[in-house]
């Protein structure tokens, strides 16, 4: 793995994490909220023999630096991608777009500004790329006051767990609850429920509350047909976060898109299903390849 810096639009640091060979071709990962670049797990590097694969962490999260100007707004986030995308594509692409969870409404909010012909592929793992009021609750289709009101109440029992957490070491395992119920299915390994609770309750407070916020109110599947490039949706069946009826109806919005569900799976894919978030993102990295060179070679009709 290498290790280099990118400059955010804002002059915000974003550390930028590679595996495999400079010259082959590109997977951008993006993670989630709290998350860092270390939840693909075991994926960058298992696919590092076949592309070259690139992670970053998200401003104000892990390895990155505090967001500067710009804060911690979604269309921040969805500039700092864009800057990524600059360093890693800076030839114009292409690149496959993997993103996981909050990664999702990132994307799709990069493209709301605007097409990207950078991104040739995209893979949705554990992203339904809608704002949420609690976890599987969207907030879509709820009036306007009672989206509020459910915000305020999640975000301060968020707020209230991640200091309990900090603060009191032998409730650790309240917390392992707390991130198991929102995050994992029954069953999954408590070693992996506890690493996603150091992650989160060791993210920096401004940075978790200002994108919790952001994203709280964001609609993804409105923004989904600006996502033109094949999509791959990973879903666990069994996921905490992201209901069915989500998932199903972003892939109606998608100009061209296909649902894969995991059986019995929660959220944290990446850590839980390592063997499906290679094999998967792979074929549609195959997949967008051949069209892409089909697209070159055919001739116009």
């Amino acid at each position: 793995m290498r290790m280099t810096d990118v400059t955010s639009f804002d002059g915000t640091r974003l550390a930028l994490s590679s595996w495999g060979q400079p010259d082959g071709p590109a997977l951008l990962l993006v993670h989630g909220l709290g998350l860092s670049a270390e939840s693909w797990g075991t994926v960058p590097e298992r696919l590092s023999d076949r592309y070259r694969v690139l992670a970053y962490d998200l401003r104000g999260h892990a390895q990155s630096g505090d967001a500067r100007s710009g804060g911690y707004a979604l269309d921040a986030h969805a500039r700092a991608l864009d800057a990524v995308l600059s360093r890693v594509a800076p030839d114009d692409g292409p690149v496959v777009v993997a993103v996981h969870s909050l990664g999702g409404g990132i994307l799709l909010t990069h493209l709301a500004a605007g097409p990207d012909d950078r991104i040739i592929g995209a893979v949705f793992v554990g992203s339904g790329g809608s704002g949420v009021t609690a976890p599987g609750l969207s907030a879509r289709h709820l009036p306007t006051w009672l989206q509020q009101w459910l915000r305020w109440g999640w975000w301060n029992a968020l707020r209230g767990g991640v200091w309990i957490g900090r603060l009191v070491k032998p409730l650790q395992a309240l917390s392992d609850r707390m991130v198991r119920r929102a995050a994992f299915a029954r069953g999954e390994p408590e070693e992996l429920v506890a690493q996603v609770r150091d992650s989160f309750l060791g993210s920096r407070p401004r940075a978790l509350a200002g994108t919790t916020m952001a994203s709280l109110s964001h609609d993804g599947v409105a923004l989904g047909p600006a996502l033109r490039a094949p999509t791959l949706l990973l879903h666990g069946s069994a996921d905490p976060e992201v209901p069915q009826d989500e998932i199903r109806e972003l892939l109606s919005v998608l100009p061209d898109g296909e649902l894969v569900t995991v059986p019995d799976a929660g959220h944290m894919l990446p850590l839980t299903h390592p063997d499906v978030v290679v094999a998967e993102p792979h074929r549609w990295m195959v997949r967008v390849a051949q069209a892409g060179s089909a697209a070159v070679t055919s001739p116009d009709l």
